[in-house]
Formats: structure tokens, C-alpha cells, sequence
């Protein structure tokens, strides 16, 4: 182990004190140090920043002999420099440990100048003076015992034999000189064929020039990665990541490959790029001006029609700060003050010039990824405001023609504010909305199952751990330990499973863009009116309640009692919302029955209603007086994957997310009873507070099957 000693630089600037006498100024402390150093039974020697001698011991000295390093009269020679003595990487590593403060420890051959080779271990530690500052080095010299070094070697041979990834050494000239067991199994070869191939054999995008450009490279910076392409024994073609190292060893220069099969990874990438290729599709199709922004006031992207507005491509806008262009300067004062507010939406009128023309546009903005990053829509109203100034010009003739063009403006304005809304929410709401929703089903039930696959793996982990500690190893299993490679099997699956886990979120992230985008998501806890939260999930479904061939309208009936804010994830639950008024709307569809009123309308309802339980709970019913369910369908309704509806009208499982949602995220419960016939009911019972060290518990005796029935004093809407 190496020596280390702390003591004032002033009293360590001794010399020749490996083995003269102490002169009669030295201190105490010094004089112990002396002693100290010359009575340790290993090889340590002292060295300041110059790697000048301050101390040694008594089997330092009969190493320097071998070192050859002779003394002079049987003293430790004067102002000795011991870098003159060591070789290259030795000196590297003591200039690194002078450098950066931390110690190192290696371990490798020694020729002895009888050309004897012995193993050494070699252990250079910095040490301070008193202010707190390196004063020079403690080396220390220790031979390896011959078993240590075999039982050494047998564990990195077996390392490398068992390795998960594949391993090649090859020559200057491309010969496999080894390969490992995960290497045949790639490629489908023996060791014994592996080793008489090449590099050229196996990746054949390599040729001579690639070759030694590698060989170069590596050699210049000691790695390299890079990606290929290998070809197994059968002439299958796969990507590979390959990293390469550099190795001179015993006067001869390999590079040692390890390679890694990336097809999933590509197959990962080619789906995340069709998501945000959808994703782009989506934004294309907005009939406005879309812009992407960053808190940092750099475009992240841009629409076609924004690009082809200013004639310039896509890509050109990503990264460039707002205001560029310099056509709109009221734009960037918008953006930077977006930002600056709380508000996570925003709209306003700017003017822009594009090819000399003025233009007016009402942005609407909506912040996302944690309110960091922004969404910018802008709608073209130049023909409204040319009719607003048509309409004051139109003042000056007449005044009472003015006030009614003021009254005509007014509702004009009134109209157009809706108009614009409407347009929003029909062109971007459906589609995006629509596409966020298909989306978000599988990635859930991919997302949902990943925390139980992690715990599931731990606690089979466990178990073998206890197995392990409790049973003895019999060969058989020992043989089946290595082969399977389980501590690499240990600490690899987490990490596999945190792999998907990054990229269920990922995907994610992408459908919450989407959904906050469109106003349908909002991904933190708050306190919110659900009563907004049902109100806008109708607005969604509303043309679905109309009247279509062979099937009359349906008669919306809500009756809202008084609600607090409740605290929960508002996009959630409008998710919820909007299952459930679905699969109503879709049992109403399919109903055989199609029975009108005797007044000529419908008599198909869904009724909504919310109550306060007690204090603690709320309780939101939704109502459809549809075909019903028998009890097989009842028993089965939560099912992931279960669905009565035909093959490509559902996928059977918005009620089982409906379910996780309120049951496992907030608390409550998510209740169901139904009568063949009759109608089918739900009711979704929350607690107000999410409380994090317990819900609150669900009402005394209440009843998990509630009575269905429709109040008639309920007011149509």
C-alpha cells in the first residue's frame, strides 16, 4: 500500500537520508521521517515536484540497483532525477497524478537487467505540505506473487471469453488473432474459423484505404467508434457499433474491437422517426403559420406554409434567435413576454411583412415541455381588418349608417372571434386530438407494465440471491451461471428496462406535446373545475351527438351540482371523460333497436351529473339509456384488450386505462351498473385532495354498484 505522510514542505527539502547519519539541524520530525521511511520492509521512495529524491527505504536502494542506478560511495546520490530512470508510461502517470491530485495503481512486467521478467505492482500517491498543495509523489514497489498474477489472467481471459458484446484482437494486416464466445455466436462461426478470417471477411464495407485510415486513427487517439455493417456465416447482413482500442503489447500492435448488434436500435430509430414524421404531417396540415420556439427565443421548427411564407426551407429556422427575419418586431415582443408571464396560453394581433405586404395575424400560443417550449399559430385576419376599415370609412357619409355599420362591426367581431375558434379547435382539436389518442393507448399499456416487469425482475433477482446464499452451488448450475453470464445478467436487465423505459417516454412526450397543443392535456396535478374539464371533452364529441343516416340525434342532459376544485391530473381525467362519452355514444350506435320518439325526434339521452358526496369526495355520473350489458360483458368490461365492439371499430382498452386512471393515479373509483335494455351507467368517485402520505378514504357504505336512474327534472341541453 502506498505511504502517505502530510508534513510541511520546509521540512521535507532533505537529502541523503536513505543511509548517512541526520545532520544535527534537522527537527524531530524530520529525523522520524527518516526513520520511518528507512525501517518500512517495502520498496518506497519520496520524490518532490521534480522528481528529485527526498526519501527513501532501505529496499528502494537495492532496487535502484536494478533500476541502474548506482551509488557513489555508498550514499544516495545528490539531487537524483528518477524519471531518467523509468520508463515513458510511468512517467506519464506520475506527470497525471502531479497534475490532478488522485493516486493510481497498475500492475504489469518488469525486465530485470539479468533479462529475468518479474510482475510488479506499481502504487504512485500525490502528498501535500501544509498549505494544502502537492509537494511531489510516494511510489511504491511491489513484486506479484506468480499464483495472484495466474488467478489474474484467468479472470480477465474468462471476462473476455464470456463478454455479452463481441470481442476481436486483430492484426496490423486484419487477421483475427481471438475472438469470444459472444463473437461466434454472432456471426455463426467457430473460434478455430474465426481465427483464420480477417477483418475483410466479416465486414464487407471495409477495404484497404478504410483499413488503414482505422488502424491510423485508432493508433493516433487509442479509440475510435464507428458504425458497420457485418455478414455472418450464413450471408445474413446486420448493423453493428463497433469501438475500437489501440494495444502495443510485448512489441507487437493489435486493435481490439468490441462490437455490438444494433438492429433493434435501428428498428427503435426508424419508428421514432415515423412518429415525428406523423408529427410534422400533423403541423402541415394547420391552415396557418406554426412556429416551435424555445424559452431561449431559438426556433425549433417551423410548418410548410410559415417556410413557403418567407421562401425559405424548413430547416433554415431551427436554431436561428426570433426576429431574424426582421419583418415583425411585435412577434418577438410577444414571445419574449409569453415566456416572461405564468399564463400557459396566450393569443394577440401582430402585423408581419412578407414581400413587401403587410398582414395581419391573431397568434395563439400554447406552452408545453414544462412551460420551457412554446407552440405559435397564426391565423391570417388581413381581409377582417381591411373590413373594419372599409367600415369607418363608410362612418364619414352617414352617421347613422355608421351606427349600424359600429353595431354590424361589433357582431361581425363577436362572430369571426368564434369563427376562428371554431376553426381551431374542428382542424387542429380532431386531428390532433384524434392521432394524440390512437397514439397514447399502446404507449400506456407498454408504459403501465415496464414498473411491474422492474419489479418483477428484482424480486426474481432476489430470489436467486437467496437461492444462491442458502443452497450449494451444484456444477450443473454453476455450469449454467457462466454461460448465461448472470452478474452481467444482473446489471444489464435493469439497465435493458430502464432502455425502454426511456423510450416509452419519449414517445410519451411526444403525444403530450400533441395533446397540449391541442388543449386536451395538462401534465402536472392541480386543482381544476372538472366541470371545464367535461365541458371541453364535449365540445370534442359533439359532432358525434348530431343526427346521422339511420340514427337520430342524441339529447345531451346535464345537471351539475356544486363542486370545488378538485386536485388531480386534469388530462387524465378528461381522457377519462372522453372514453366513457364514447363508448356510450358507440353503444347508442349499435343499438339494433334505432327507436324515435313519437314527436319525430330521438329518445336516446346521456346524462351527466355531479354531486358532492361528503367533504372529502365528489362524484361525476354519465348516463346512456343504450342496450345495456349483460353480466358476462360486465364481469370482462375492464379487461385490457376485451372490447363487444367489430374488429376495427375498437381496441379495448380506453376502459381499462379509464380505470388505471382513476383507481391507481387518483385515488378513487370507478364504478359500473347496467341493465340489458335499459342503459348503462358509470360513476367516478375522486377525492378532492391528493394527499401524498394517504387518499382519503372512499365514503362509509358506499356502494360499488350505484342505482341507475334518470332524474327527469334534469335539464336538457
Amino acid at each position: 500500500m502506498p505511504i502517505q505522510e502530510t508534513l510541511p514542505s520546509e521540512e521535507l527539502q532533505v537529502r541523503n537520508i536513505g543511509c548517512v547519519s541526520a545532520p544535527q539541524s534537522m527537527t524531530d520530525c524530520e529525523t522520524r521521517f527518516r526513520q520511518l521511511v528507512e525501517c518500512l520492509p517495502a520498496a518506497v521512495a519520496m520524490v518532490d515536484r521534480q522528481m528529485q529524491y527526498l526519501a527513501v527505504s532501505q529496499p528502494w536502494q537495492t532496487l535502484c540497483y536494478r533500476f541502474g542506478e548506482h551509488w557513489s560511495g555508498g550514499e544516495f546520490p545528490e539531487a537524483q532525477t528518477m524519471l531518467l530512470q523509468l520508463p515513458p508510461y510511468l512517467q506519464e502517470i506520475c506527470q497525471r497524478c502531479l497534475e490532478g491530485g488522485q493516486g493510481e495503481c497498475l500492475q504489469d512486467s518488469w525486465l530485470q537487467s539479468d533479462g529475468t521478467v518479474d510482475w510488479v505492482r506499481w502504487q504512485i500517491q500525490p502528498w501535500r505540505d501544509s498549505s494544502g498543495h502537492i509537494g511531489g509523489l510516494l511510489l511504491c514497489y511491489e513484486a506479484v506473487a506468480p499464483k495472484q498474477l495466474a488467478e489474474a489472467l484467468q479472470l480477465t481471459q474468462f471476462a473476455m471469453d464470456k463478454a455479452a458484446d463481441a470481442i476481436f484482437w486483430m492484426k496490423p494486416d486484419g487477421k483475427i488473432s481471438y475472438a469470444n464466445e459472444a463473437a461466434s455466436e454472432l456471426l455463426g462461426y467457430s473460434s478455430g474459423e474465426l481465427r483464420n478470417l480477417n477483418a475483410f471477411d466479416i465486414d464487407p464495407n471495409l477495404s484497404d484505404s478504410s483499413w488503414a485510415t482505422t488502424w491510423q486513427s485508432s493508433k493516433e487517439n487509442g479509440s475510435l467508434s464507428l458504425e458497420s455493417e457485418y455478414r455472418t456465416k450464413e450471408g445474413r447482413f446486420f448493423p453493428v457499433e463497433v469501438r475500437v482500442n489501440y494495444l502495443a503489447f510485448k512489441g507487437g500492435e493489435y486493435l481490439c474491437a468490441f462490437v455490438r448488434d444494433v438492429t433493434d436500435h435501428h428498428l427503435a430509430a426508424a419508428a421514432l422517426q415515423h412518429a415525428n414524421e406523423q408529427l410534422h404531417a400533423v403541423l402541415d396540415a394547420v391552415p396557418g403559420l406554426v412556429s416551435w420556439i424555445d424559452s431561449d427565443l431559438r426556433y425549433i421548427g417551423v410548418n410548410r406554409h410559415l417556410a413557403a411564407a418567407f421562401n425559405m426551407p424548413p430547416a433554415e429556422f431551427a436554431g436561428k434567435e426570433v426576429g431574424f427575419l426582421e419583418n415583425s418586431p411585435k412577434f418577438g415582443d410577444m414571445v419574449r413576454q409569453f415566456f416572461a408571464d405564468l399564463e400557459t396560453t396566450a393569443s394577440q394581433e401582430v402585423s408581419v411583412n412578407i414581400e413587401g405586404e403587410s398582414k395581419h395575424y391573431l397568434i395563439v400560443s400554447q406552452k408545453y415541455h414544462e412551460n420551457r417550449r412554446a407552440v405559435f399559430v397564426g391565423l391570417d385576419i388581413s381581409d377582417r381588418r381591411q373590413m373594419e376599415a372599409a367600415l369607418r370609412q363608410s362612418e364619414e357619409h352617414s352617421r347613422h349608417q355608421a351606427q349600424k355599420l359600429d353595431r354590424a362591426l361589433q357582431e361581425l367581431q363577436r362572430t369571426q372571434t368564434q369563427l376562428i375558434q371554431t376553426e381551431k379547435m374542428s382542424s387542429l382539436g380532431q386531428l390532433v386530438a384524434g392521432i394524440a389518442h390512437e397514439i397514447n393507448n399502446p404507449v400506456s399499456f407498454i408504459f403501465g407494465n415496464i414498473a411491474y416487469a422492474r419489479q418483477y425482475a428484482s424480486d426474481l433477482l432476489e430470489l436467486v440471491d437467496i437461492y444462491t446464499r442458502q443452497y450449494p452451488l451444484t456444477p450443473e448450475i454453476e455450469a449454467k451461471t457462466e454461460s448465461i453470464g448472470l452478474d452481467f445478467l444482473r446489471k444489464d436487465f435493469p439497465r435493458l428496462l430502464s432502455s425502454m423505459q426511456s423510450g416509452a417516454d419519449r414517445i410519451r412526450e411526444v403525444v403530450l406535446s400533441l395533446r397540449n397543443f391541442s388543449r386536451l392535456d395538462e401534465a402536472q396535478k392541480k386543482p381544476v373545475d372538472l366541470h371545464s374539464g367535461i365541458d371541453s371533452t364535449l365540445l370534442i364529441v359533439q359532432n358525434r351527438l348530431t343526427a346521422k343516416a339511420g340514427r337520430s340525434s342524441i339529447q345531451l342532459i346535464k345537471d351539475y351540482g356544486e363542486l370545488p376544485q378538485v386536485e388531480c391530473y386534469p388530462g387524465q381525467l378528461n381522457q377519462v371523460f372522453m372514453h366513457l362519452l364514447t363508448n356510450a355514444i358507440d353503444a347508442i350506435e349499435l343499438d339494433p333497436r334505432q327507436r324515435p320518439s313519437s314527436q319525430g325526434g330521438s329518445n336516446y339521452t346521456i346524462s351527466i351529473r355531479t354531486r358532492m358526496v361528503d367533504p372529502n369526495h365528489v362524484e361525476i355520473r354519465i348516463i346512456d339509456n343504450g342496450p345495456g350489458m349483460t353480466d358476462t360483458v360486465k364481469q370482462r368490461v375492464f379487461e385490457m384488450g376485451f372490447t363487444t365492439k367489430p374488429v376495427g371499430k375498437g381496441t379495448g382498452l380506453g376502459l381499462s386505462i379509464s380505470h388505471q386512471i382513476v383507481v391507481e393515479k387518483h385515488g378513487g373509483q370507478l364504478n359500473l351498473h347496467s341493465t340489458p335494455g335499459e342503459g348503462t351507467e358509470f360513476a367516478i368517485i375522486l377525492p378532492i385532495c391528493q394527499s401524498k402520505e394517504a387518499v382519503n378514504p372512499l365514503p362509509a357504505g358506499f356502494s360499488n354498484t350505484v342505482p341507475f336512474s334518470i332524474n327527469p327534472a334534469m335539464q336538457a341541453v
